[in-house]
């Protein structure tokens, strides 16, 4: 009874720290926000034009400094808010220290995981209520800021038609200013409200500005991203005219319009965001910025490229082949020994094929369209599982061991269901972008390169196929824990979640790019059972073929595959940035998960080496034992 009293204790100061520390980074976020939105009001041509404001704006910089040296906040962005804090002293432009204050704001978030989305449906009309009875006295009946019970109040409550002002207030600053209130303000915190009428209540607030502004379609967003981003965030990311801004923007905070198709499509969008961040981030690079050039040039593909590279892909695949090996070449050059014209001459092609994809982009979706690209993606990715699986199903066929096959079944099914719920759970806690899936994917290559391998090994153990037999024999009537089954169960797994989750992606974007919805769905169903049907005529034949050839084929088959799905490992968080890479100009070759890099060519070579070499010495030892 003590330990468990000791335990619980334990837990209660574990979650209730945890608990602390997210109110002080969700405290941090709304200083930033705070800072980000209103110092153009303190500061003005590097000059104090409210010394009120300008001391608050200090003290807010202060506040985030104490809270990142409280808790434990990696170097970068340690020193990211100092600069912060600095530039703030110097009284520098208000469109940088805006910019470097949103893009701190934007590492907190990403570091710390906070949820910046409401998990429930917003409910204007009861957020119309709630603003008449806690908020109308100030902010005035229409939100002016014009109401009896602010005035005198300094500074005097937000005109939420404000244009400047309301452009830098994303809806999660709006929630957070509602939850924690503004110290030494009028606006106290409205905490004792639920979750749901905050999060009701910011969008309410958010909406007074569009309330005269003519929609305009022209970008789709996912509800979860754009409630972190302020207008002028969404602005910059999507390189949107300021002519046509606020018609698009009364679109995307409108809770109750559907995604509908547009006249510019989800591939426009992005590709149109991969081209501004590599010319930003060449500038970066002249100016010896090399850091900030490399995020940058990543941030490139994984949100620019990499959320519509499933429909490139069935567009033209050599495209994204070429796309992908510029892009790392062009990042390998970012360094300090390279010249700018080299680079220059790197990056200019990378520019004309996005722009080229773009212009290609620009037609009309069909419902044969919608139907071809869907059927494409599926059928790739499909194939890809579907020979791991034909490998496994052939050898237990013809191997009197299909009593496995329920294993292998329960994997592949098993994937389907988690890669599905997978994606609906982390579309709920996290905001699913390019490098979340680029860093799943790389993940499960890995492993699977590891299983095969370990499968590979395993079936070169047991040349002796009678011996096999008996062996499969023995553990037919054994459990999926016995070592085989879960061996074959999580093959069929990992084989078939790496490309589960990316294909619910790709048909996402084909959806949010204005396809046809029941088109898309017939062509995923047609690649499926095209996939199926192959894959039983596949087996049925290999029924006529000898075990012994069959097991040599399938065993080098399947170390060919670990180190193509190794390759494929490494290049997705070479993708992300997390692992390193040398390019070399050199062919890339996708197919056998060769990506043009030095690391990839080593690891890859290194598996090699190892299964030759191993190869070698079990032949050597088998004429030994012969002899």
């Amino acid at each position: 009874m003590r330990m468990s009293k000791i335990l619980y204790c334990f837990l209660v100061i574990i979650s209730s720290t945890a608990f602390a520390s997210t109110k002080e980074n969700q405290l941090a976020v709304h200083l930033l926000s705070y800072l980000a939105q209103d110092y153009g009001e303190a500061v003005a041509d590097g000059k104090v034009i409210s010394k009120e404001e300008y001391e608050e704006q200090i003290d807010f910089s202060n506040e985030v400094l104490r809270i990142a040296e409280e808790n434990s906040y990696k170097q970068s962005l340690n020193s990211n808010i100092q600069d912060l804090s600095q530039s703030i002293l110097e009284k520098r432009n208000v469109n940088e220290v805006s910019a470097l204050a949103n893009s701190i704001k934007a590492d907190i978030l990403k570091q710390f995981n906070l949820l910046t989305y409401p998990e429930t449906k917003i409910n204007l009309t009861r957020a119309a209520s709630l603003y008449k009875n806690n908020c109308m006295s100030c902010h005035g009946q229409n939100g002016y800021g014009d109401g009896e019970g602010g005035k005198g109040l300094e500074p005097s409550p937000t005109n939420f038609h404000d244009m400047e002002r309301m452009r830098n207030v994303s809806p999660y600053g709006a929630y957070n200013t509602i939850t924690l209130g503004v110290n030494e303000t009028g606006m106290a915190a409205h905490d004792y409200l639920s979750k749901e009428d905050r999060w009701s209540l910011a969008y309410y607030v958010s909406s007074f500005r569009f309330k005269s502004i003519e929609k305009k379609s022209g970008l789709v967003l996912d509800f979860k991203e754009s409630s972190s981003l302020s207008d002028n965030e969404i602005q910059k990311r999507f390189d949107l005219k300021e002519d046509e801004l606020m018609g698009i923007m009364a679109t995307v905070r409108d809770i109750n319009s559907p995604p509908s198709s547009n006249s510019k499509g989800q591939v426009e969008i992005y590709l149109k965001k991969a081209i501004k961040d590599l010319k930003t981030s060449f500038s970066l690079y002249k100016s010896g910025k090399l850091k900030e050039a490399k995020n940058l040039s990543l941030s490139a593909y994984i949100q620019g490229v990499e959320p519509v590279e499933g429909i490139l892909k069935s567009k033209d695949a050599d495209l994204v082949i070429e796309l992908e090996t510029s892009l790392a070449k062009y990042r390998g050059l970012i360094n300090e020994s390279s010249n700018h014209g080299k680079v220059e001459s790197v990056l200019k092609p990378i520019l004309n094929k996005l722009q080229g994809a773009i212009d290609s982009s620009a037609v009309k979706k069909t419902k044969i369209s919608s139907f071809l690209m869907s059927f494409g993606i599926v059928l790739r990715e499909a194939f890809e599982a579907g020979l791991i699986l034909f490998l496994l199903l052939s050898l237990t066929r013809k191997s009197n061991a299909t009593a496995f096959n329920k294993h292998i079944h329960l994997g592949w099914m098993s994937s389907i269901a988690i890669g599905v719920s997978t994606y609906i759970l982390l579309g709920r806690y996290v905001n699913i972008t390019g490098e979340v899936a680029e860093s799943l994917e790389g993940y499960t290559a890995l492993i699977a390169s590891l299983l095969l391998f370990y499968v590979g090994y395993w079936m070169h153990k047991n040349t002796d196929i009678k011996k096999l037999k008996d062996k499969f024999t023995l553990a037919v009537d054994t459990t999926l824990g016995s070592g085989k089954g879960l061996t074959l169960f999580f093959i069929a797994f990992t084989a078939s979640f790496r490309e589960i989750f990316e294909t619910i992606l790709f048909l996402k974007i084909l959806i949010l790019d204005g396809h046809e919805r029941y088109f898309i769905g017939i062509g995923a169903i047609s690649a499926v059972l095209l996939t199926f049907l192959v894959i039983v005529v596949a087996i049925k034949f290999s029924v006529k073929l000898n075990l012994k050839y069959l097991f040599k084929a399938s065993t080098i088959l399947i170390l060919s595959l670990s180190t193509i799905f190794l390759g494929k490992g490494i290049g997705a968080f070479q993708k992300t940035g997390v692992f390193s890479q040398t390019t070399l100009d050199v062919f890339s070759l996708p197919a056998i998960g060769f990506n043009s890099t030095l690391e990839v060519l080593i690891a890859q070579m290194m598996m090699i080496a190892f299964v030759v070499s191993f190869l070698i010495i079990s032949r050597l030892k088998l004429a030994k034992r012969v002899a």
